[in-house]
């Protein structure tokens, strides 16, 4: 074998290598894709209906790609909560974040009511949200991981909203408890919820929002009427 026939082999081994079967964005889609045939079944059948059978069956794939991409049925069910559940009032947190760093015209009252805002829009105020919450509460009781998770994710939102209720009652004289107002808060967008979803003759969305800001107003005063275009 001539000096040349070495590189010659290299060259011809590197070619007959297979290029990675998937690329880091498709792994990223189908496993977006499996949190939301996930989220379906939760929302269709409840607990019972979250198992790697269902969801395979839903989703149209094998149980091997749903072992790929989540090491357990417990961690897919995490973010099954964290994407589904949290995403629409997690991306108004984001979004009231980067307003007050960046635009001059975002008012403490405007993050403040954007907020509220937020818990009453039609993706998050929602029947199908609502049977997926009932399917994870009482799962939240009895599974460690979900447990910790639903605490600080609920912590952060919680720390959020009392922030912005400081930032609007302390300039204006009032003296509050942020953080207890905030829980508060929480509860009546939650009871609100399950009474319109079980009769919405009892309330709409549009009182269930008038009722929150109602709650806050009353502590902090006037909040409706500030919401900046985006």
């Amino acid at each position: 074998m001539t000096e040349a026939q070495p590189e010659d082999a290299k060259r011809k081994r590197g070619a007959k290598k297979a290029p990675p079967r998937f690329s880091r964005e498709q792994a990223d889609v189908r496993r977006s894709m499996l949190i939301e045939a996930a989220t379906r079944c939760l929302s269709v059948g409840g607990i019972g209906a979250f198992t790697i059978d269902r969801i395979c069956k839903e989703a149209g794939v094998s149980r091997g790609l749903i072992n790929h991409h989540f090491e357990s049925l417990d961690g897919l069910l995490v973010e099954v909560y964290k994407s589904s559940l949290y995403a629409s009032v997690n991306n108004q947190i984001a979004e009231a974040k980067r307003r007050r760093a960046e635009t001059s015209d975002w008012s403490p009252q405007a993050a403040l009511a954007a907020l509220v805002h937020s818990n009453f829009s039609p993706e998050y105020f929602s029947r199908e949200n609502l049977l997926i919450w009932l399917s994870l509460w009482g799962e939240i009781a009895v599974n460690p991981r979900l447990k910790a998770a639903h605490r600080e994710l609920y912590d952060a939102y919680r720390a959020e909203l009392a922030e912005d209720i400081a930032a609007v009652a302390i300039p204006r004289g009032r003296q509050v408890d942020a953080p207890a107002l905030a829980r508060n808060f929480i509860a009546l967008v939650d009871g609100l919820w399950l009474e319109w979803c079980l009769d919405e003759s009892v309330v709409t969305p549009q009182a269930a929002e008038a009722a929150g800001f109602e709650m806050l107003e009353a502590q902090v005063g006037p909040l409706r009427g500030v919401l900046v275009q985006r």
